[in-house]
């Protein structure tokens, strides 16, 4: 039997997962979770075979719950599920040893197979993903991208930037933009966030 450990803060598509998971005759669901803190104590107390979490889950990062669960718990393997990944995240999964990552809209089949595999042994990527995060510019931002962001995050406005550096608002917004497009994130929030983690900031 196949233990997994389910985290999604979306209440009904984790229930509709157990129920996936729970009809098949070698997979039991062990325990879910609505947020990250809550996935790793599951993690390490129950030690499932795999663990299946939702890379924007609520709490704790997926991405940091993955890691500690690499770390303390080497015999569950870890699959994130995303409707939308950034490639600075798929790398880090990659560096980070996960053992696979998914797009959540995939057939119902195919999550079953990935669950099959990972708990043998193997790995599954979503083959876009992996494409995306390879092509993604390399890198971190340039040293005055860097003090841009710096002062942005620490909640400067554009134009108050603009005035401690002596550059135009056109000119850091075009910063802030390059930031945004090298680490793959979102907007200037994810990528403040993306930029500490990878020790940037």
């Amino acid at each position: 039997m196949i233990s997994v450990l389910l985290a999604d803060g979306h209440r009904l598509f984790r229930s509709a997962l157990t129920a996936l998971l729970d009809r098949e005759a070698d997979l039991s669901v062990v325990a879910e979770a609505a947020e990250g803190d809550d996935a790793l104590t599951g993690a390490l107390l129950l030690r499932p075979a795999v663990a299946v979490l939702d890379l924007d889950l609520p709490g704790r990062p997926a991405l940091d719950v993955a890691a500690a669960v690499g770390a303390q718990v080497p015999e569950t393997r870890v699959l994130l599920l995303t409707a939308f990944a950034r490639p600075a995240d798929v790398k880090r999964a990659l560096a980070d040893g996960v053992d696979g990552v998914l797009l959540k809209d995939l057939p119902p089949e195919r999550l079953l197979g990935a669950v099959r595999t990972l708990a043998a042994g193997g790995q599954v990527y979503e083959s876009s993903l992996l494409v995306d995060a390879v092509r993604a510019r390399p890198g971190g931002p340039t040293p005055r991208e860097l003090v841009v962001l710096r002062l942005v995050a620490d909640g400067c406005s554009v134009a108050e930037v603009a005035r401690s550096l002596s550059l135009t608002q056109g000119t850091v917004r075009n910063h802030v933009s390059s930031v945004i497009a090298r680490t793959g994130a979102r907007n200037r929030v994810d990528a403040i966030r993306i930029a500490r983690e990878s020790g940037w900031l």
